[in-house]
């Protein structure tokens, strides 16, 4: 390759040009690898209208090529991301302390069982790592919410080969709400199987100083910060190592958070990176609409993280069920924001998600380098 060159993509030379500096011969180098649309860009238009030329086409390159040309998947300062699916379940590490969390276990093939008969759903055998679940090392599981495709039973009992602490929402405990205790009942299979295997229940109630209640597992400390979704009641996981701070939020958010927490988490990543992973999608399930993108948007300008992740995009469902067999969308939809949308959103953090459906920023599955 040509000095100062670095040719990422085929359809262009804004890699290329990235580099800086590059004499014209060794553009039209670059230009000669990149394909024979940017030979023939320079040729037409002789070597400075072609930098012109050139350069005009990388500034009409899309947000995602950009990206991709700059990312390493997976990867955000002291922070490895694998996923266990191309959905919603991840393992991160902290290289610092060589320490690990999964979050929301759900493995492809198991079923997540809604309401009975009305509605279950699975991902694909195949989409997910190679070995077997039970040998995914971690110290301690972290579940957004109870439902069957966040909080899997069949998935964390084979993750119990090791003595794995497991957290949950307090208000999805039976010491939370009681509302939302019904609703878990009557909607989830084997609810009260899955509320006797997590026993911590943090909430982070924030104190003007920007103190929080806290549950420490070796290097992590994980509580449930922000406002309750009105449905089930959910909130943000917020997760603090050595590594940086974490906010994991698969539905979405409610809305921004609130003074004492917005402290907190400013005080919290001083010195380290600042990493979301919230779901932009908007879901309808049985009536019940998720928020939108918009109110997403909200909390990342509020807190302004280094890398943001997409997540829970539902985009790699097997769906079955009485409901579904009848009524189809209009007892589960997903109102899906594009890729490439997002990533305009927050050109300077987006950092991919776990589907594989058009989208060139994927997360490395876990096992992968």
């Amino acid at each position: 390759m040509a000095r100062g060159c670095a040719c990422f993509l085929s359809a262009g030379l804004f890699a290329c040009l990235a580099a800086g500096g590059a004499p014209l011969g060794d553009v039209a180098a670059c230009a000669a690898e990149g394909g024979v649309e940017d030979v023939s860009l320079l040729q037409r238009s002789g070597p400075a209208q072609g930098m012109q030329a050139l350069q005009h086409q990388q500034d009409n390159q899309t947000c995602l090529a950009r990206a991709v040309a700059t990312a390493t998947p997976g990867e955000v300062g002291q922070f490895q991301l694998r996923v266990l699916n191309y959905d919603n379940a991840w393992h991160i590490t902290c290289k610092a302390s060589q320490e690990s969390l999964v979050l929301d276990p759900f493995t492809p093939g198991a079923p997540a069982t809604f309401f009975g008969p009305l509605q279950t759903w699975a991902l694909q055998r195949d989409e997910g790592p190679s070995g077997p679940i039970g040998s995914i090392e971690t110290n301690a599981i972290v579940t957004s919410m109870n439902s069957p495709d966040h909080f899997n039973l069949q998935t964390i009992k084979a993750l119990f080969n090791q003595t794995v602490p497991v957290f949950s929402s307090y208000a999805q405990s039976p010491e939370g709400s009681l509302s939302s205790l019904l609703l878990d009942e009557l909607g989830y299979k084997d609810y009260h199987e899955r509320v006797a295997l997590s026993t911590l229940y943090p909430n982070c109630n924030p104190t003007a100083d920007g103190a929080l209640d806290v549950e420490t597992i070796g290097d992590f400390q994980v509580c449930y910060a922000g406002p309750f979704d009105t449905l089930v009641q959910f909130k943000t996981v917020l997760i603090i190592s050595s590594c940086g701070v974490i906010l994991f939020a698969p539905h979405g958010v409610e809305g921004p958070f609130d003074q004492n927490t917005a402290r907190a988490i400013s005080k919290l990543r001083v010195g380290k990176r600042l990493l979301a992973i919230i779901g932009t999608s908007t879901l309808h399930q049985f009536g019940a609409v998720t928020k939108s993108f918009k109110t997403v948007q909200d909390v990342l300008r509020q807190v302004n993280p280094d890398a943001f992740y997409d997540t829970h995009r539902m985009e790699h469902l097997v769906l079955s069920g009485v409901a579904w067999d009848l009524l189809g969308s209009r007892v589960f939809r997903v109102d899906r924001v594009a890729p490439e949308d997002v990533c305009k959103a927050f050109p300077d953090q987006y950092m991919g998600s776990p589907s594989r459906w058009g989208n060139p920023l994927q997360v490395p599955l876990y096992g992968q380098p």
